[in-house]
């Protein structure tokens, strides 16, 4: 019976009125609602015992009016044992930093606000008739650690990537650099999914650390509810509340890291040694047994295998035609990266490099080295320094490669030995994955510049002072023991991705740009350099679009590199996207599109094709498409039904439009620095506009008239503004991501209307019957 229901309330101490209004509602609901309060608990750490709380009670109240660490862990807590939930919220209270929007968790859970008690115990009285969240029972295997990844990619926080990586577990992860916020159900989802989960906490002194914390917080809740093994790592002394320092793993420097995380790869360890076999339901729907993949390919590396369709601008890059990939965020290029790298170098005669540079690590070293050089021996250093550091990795590839076979191989022996001790000389550190190398070697570099130099500017470098203070090895026997060696190998691949992962293109400089050239010249280089001994050498850089178009802009005398467009505009290539994911879970019998999407979401909403009605809201990229259906997906399930319905659709929208909102503002942020959230400027607007209405929402939220022009024509490029021509609206990617075919649209119809995009209007309370 509804009376015999425990339940326990978890609230933040301050401000003490949410406490009073929730004790007094909890007095006269007729559940039997325990608080924190009502535990009697001496001493000041409690959290044992509230976590004890939870594990008796069959259903959990939690309040967000201030987002507070203890609550949030709880709630993730309560979640991850099965608990049922009610989350409330005193919206006489004025939100604090950070928002529920920016953290991203709570709004995909939903909520209940109130006012006073009377509205709350109301509430607290229906809180026993909540469903429980699903919670998947299928372990990856080939991925199992689960990684909350910072804003910035520190060497604190490279130190725990390295050692994971070292501890030969493969990982997926969640990056604000990728997904501005994290939704709820694919917190659950990745963690439910993982051995073991890692939570680095920042210090109260880093960039976004309020809101990386929270979401620590939910996560390390949900593993620790979930029994997985958890290392939650704290940077420096705060901020974790004293009542949940002994779970925390305390560090000072980063050599710090490397204990905490082999402690934690032993427990990771003793997971796999339990029966990994989990039996499926037999009642389980298709729609909950139906694995869809993970929205980014880094998180699916190894399954992505199985399903991904095989594009041309992946296959060009497969046969050695593309110099350079080139896609907006979500697009595909890691894909590309990752398909073209495991099929590679998976053959015998093959060196495959799959380097990802640090690029904040990049503009550190321009600003302690290159910017102190003229320009002429800024670019002669940097190329330099590129050609040094590939040579050096095609030298560890093949080292590590054939580690064992050069010991059976005679041919190889000797050639191998000759090469791992040049390799080797004066001590050259090979310890970490490539980013510490490289930082190692950059350190090295700035250290022997500043004992010479110090702070002198323009500073022009012999060749000798440059071989000097870059070069730890004999470059020319280095290159001419390494060409050698690689006669007997077939194909050397050198990938690079994420170099211009953190470089926002506003704040990019020539030299930045010069960076990039560089490198692309250097591999340029070494592909000359390794035919003339008839090895094949074949180079792929992955860009961000906005970086490449400057790059072509301020260096286009430089040549003309073999580039491939990655950008979407063909539907029915989107849907064979999923239909290849779907097809992927052993599915036997008719496995069209047509045949396997109304299995998994009805086929219409709102008199529209279900499928197109949610690509049309994708903005064409796969990613986002597939975080949408991954949205409703959720919401269907939780709700106990047997495909995705019209009012999940409805829900899964609304929690993907907030998610897109930000990440687009995200986009325009990085590209134009009077874009600071400047979607949010459409809060409410109509649905179609003018131009000159655009311009006026754009001055009342405080954009100076300067800039309009410029913001206006990244709203048409991002697809937030599509226009309307013939009744119907058409975005950039309806135009082949033409801006100039857009404008000379616009110019010639002269007088037109624009529409926002429908992704946006729950996001921004838009209504619809508006239009």
């Amino acid at each position: 019976m509804e009376s015999e229901q425990k339940g326990f309330y978890a609230y933040a101490s301050l401000p003490a009125e949410i406490g009073q209004t929730i004790e007094k509602a909890v007095q006269s609901t007729s559940l039997r609602v325990k608080t924190w309060k009502a535990l009697n608990i001496p001493g000041h750490f409690i959290s044992e015992q509230v976590l004890e709380g939870i594990d008796l009670c069959d259903f959990l109240v939690a309040d967000i009016s201030v987002l507070n660490f203890n609550v949030t862990y709880e709630i993730g807590y309560a979640i991850g044992c099965g608990k049922r939930l009610l989350l409330t919220k005193n919206k006489s209270i004025i939100e604090g930093s950070p928002t529920i929007r920016e953290v991203g968790i709570f709004d995909t859970l939903g909520y209940q606000e109130y006012q006073n008690s009377y509205e709350l115990s109301e509430f607290i009285s229906s809180a026993s008739l909540c469903n429980s969240l699903n919670i998947p029972n299928k372990i990856n295997i080939k991925s199992p650690v689960y990684l909350l990844e910072g804003l910035h990619k520190t060497d604190w926080a490279s130190r725990i990537v390295s050692r994971i990586k070292k501890a030969r577990y493969l990982f997926r992860s969640f990056d604000p650099n990728e997904q501005p916020r994290l939704s709820a159900n694919d917190a659950i989802e990745q963690v439910s999914q993982s051995h073991g989960v890692v939570v680095p906490l920042l210090s109260s002194s880093a960039v976004g650390a309020e809101i990386h914390n929270m979401r620590g917080a939910f996560i390390a809740g949900l593993a620790d509810g979930m029994r997985k093994a958890l290392c939650i790592l704290q940077h420096q002394n705060d901020p974790v509340p004293l009542d949940y320092r002994d779970f925390v793993n305390t560090s000072y420097h980063p050599d710090d890291v490397n204990e905490h995380i082999a402690e934690f790869a032993a427990k990771v360890a003793e997971q796999f040694q339990k029966d990994t076999k989990f039996i499926t339901n037999s009642e389980d729907t298709f729609l909950q047994s139906v694995d869809l993949g993970a929205t980014s390919a880094e998180n699916e590396m190894r399954t992505l295998e199985s399903y991904y369709l095989k594009t041309d601008q992946f296959l060009k890059s497969l046969r050695g035609e593309a110099n350079i990939v080139v896609g907006r965020k979500g697009a595909g290029k890691s894909a590309i990266f990752l398909q073209v790298r495991d099929r590679e170098r998976n053959k015998k005669g093959n060196i495959v490099l799959d380097l990802k540079p640090d690029g904040y690590k990049l503009i550190k070293f321009k600003e302690i080295i290159l910017s102190f050089l003229e320009e002429g021996t800024f670019q002669h250093t940097i190329m330099a320094f590129w050609e040094y550091v590939l040579l050096l990795e095609i030298c560890y590839k093949i080292l590590e490669k054939d580690r064992d076979q050069h010991k059976h191989d005679h041919t190889l022996y000797e050639p191998y030995r000759a090469l791992a001790d040049l390799y080797h000389a004066d001590g050259y550190e090979t310890e970490g994955d490539f980013s510490e190398r490289m930082s190692s070697l950059m350190e090295k570099i700035s250290t022997e510049y500043r004992s010479k130099h110090g702070d002198d500017t323009n500073v022009r470098l012999s060749t000798s002072k440059l071989t000097e203070m870059l070069y730890c090895h004999d470059v020319r026997d280095l290159s001419r023991q390494v060409i050698d060696y690689m006669a007997q190998k077939e194909i050397c691949w050198l990938l690079f991705d994420n170099i211009d992962k953190g470089w926002p293109t506003s704040g990019l400089k020539k030299e930045d740009l010069l960076i990039i050239r560089a490198l692309i010249d250097a591999t340029k280089k070494i592909e000359r350099q390794f035919s003339k001994s008839n090895v094949v050498v074949n180079t792929i850089v992955f860009l961000r679009n906005d970086v490449y178009e400057l790059l072509v802009k301020e260096t286009s005398d430089r040549g003309k590199e073999a580039s491939v467009l990655l950008d979407w505009t063909d539907p029915d290539l989107l849907r064979e996207l999923i239909r290849l994911r779907i097809v992927s879970n052993d599915i036997t019998g008719d496995d069209s599109f047509s045949s396997l999407w109304p299995k998994v979401c009805v086929s219409h909403y709102v008199g529209e094709d279900s499928s197109q009605y949610l690509i049309d809201r994708s903005l064409m990229r796969p990613r986002f498409l597939l975080n949408l259906i991954s949205q409703c997906k959720s919401f269907a399930i939780n709700l106990n039904h047997d495909r995705i319905l019209e009012e999940d659709i409805n829900k899964g929208l609304t929690a993907y439009s907030t998610d897109l909102l930000a990440d687009i503002g995200y986009e325009i942020n990085d590209v134009e620095n009077n874009g600071d959230d400047i979607l949010y400027a459409f809060i409410g607007s109509e649905p179609l506009v003018s131009k000159i209405d655009v311009f006026m929402v754009l001055a009342d939220f405080g954009v100076d008239e300067q800039y309009c022009e410029r913001i206006f024509e990244l709203l048409l490029w991002y697809g937030f503004l599509g226009l309307i021509i013939e009744s119907e609206p058409k975005y950039i990617y309806d135009f082949n991501y033409s801006m100039k075919l857009m404008a000379g649209i616009i110019k010639k119809k002269g007088n037109i209307l624009y529409q926002i995009n429908p992704a946006f209007w729950p996001a921004l309370m838009i209504n619809e019957n508006d239009k």
